[in-house]
Formats: structure tokens, C-alpha cells, sequence
């Protein structure tokens, strides 16, 4: 493969944003990557501070093992549903099938949610 620019030398590397073939003499490492100018050096700084950013929050390289709060919503509301039926249920003497199927359903998909997320590795 010859040089976006420089058609009579061979390429050493590709451009991390616009993908052209550059030489030695067209290439800047810029750390995390190839670029062939100054827009492409700081499009490949942005586009590497938005992976490190997004695997910090996708957990991947992490061994923390907290629940996801995405799920803790759910696992909130399941509980917060769940309870006030059962309360409803006994302390009232008044059965609230709503209440309690939407906690179980909110409790069901947290369960769910957890359990896909463990199961890719993710925690968000």
C-alpha cells in the first residue's frame, strides 16, 4: 500500500479518523493512535477520552462487582410495590392484586436485568 500523499512511498500506518494510508513522514503517533493532521491528532484524543469514559462506565476492566443502578431502580420499585400490597393485603384486609403483580413484575425484570448484565459482564 503506497502513501495517501507521498504515492511513490510505502505506508506504515493508517489514520485512526479518515483511514488514509500515511508514510513515515506523514504519520503522528499520537498515543492511542495514527493521524495524518492536527484535526485528525484531536479527533483521536476525543474519540479516546469517549472509550475510556464509556469503559469506566460499562465497568469492562473493572472487578468491582456492585449492582448496576439502572436495575436498582427496578429492584426499588419491586420492593416499594410488593410491600405496600402485602400491607394492603394484611394490615387492611383488603387484597391489591395490582400492587403486588407490578412489584413482582418490577422485581421480575430487575432479577432479569442483573442476572443479563453478570451474565456479558457489564455493570451498568
Amino acid at each position: 500500500m503506497k502513501c495517501f500523499n507521498h504515492h511513490a512511498d510505502d505506508a506504515v500506518g493508517i489514520c485512526k479518523i479518515c483511514n488514509k494510508a500515511l508514510c513515515p513522514s506523514c504519520t503522528t503517533d499520537t498515543g492511542y493512535g495514527l493521524a495524518c493532521s492536527a484535526s485528525c491528532a484531536a479527533e483521536a484524543s476525543n474519540l479516546d477520552e469517549i472509550m475510556r469514559k464509556n469503559k469506566l462506565l460499562l465497568g469492562i476492566g473493572s472487578k468491582r462487582k456492585s449492582i448496576p443502578t439502572g436495575l436498582l431502580m427496578f429492584f426499588f420499585f419491586g420492593i416499594m410495590f410488593s410491600g405496600f400490597g402485602l400491607y394492603m393485603t394484611l394490615a387492611q384486609g383488603r387484597q391489591d392484586y395490582f400492587l403486588l403483580v407490578m412489584g413482582l413484575g418490577f422485581l421480575a425484570i430487575g432479577g432479569l436485568g442483573w442476572w443479563r448484565n453478570r451474565k456479558i459482564n457489564l455493570s451498568c
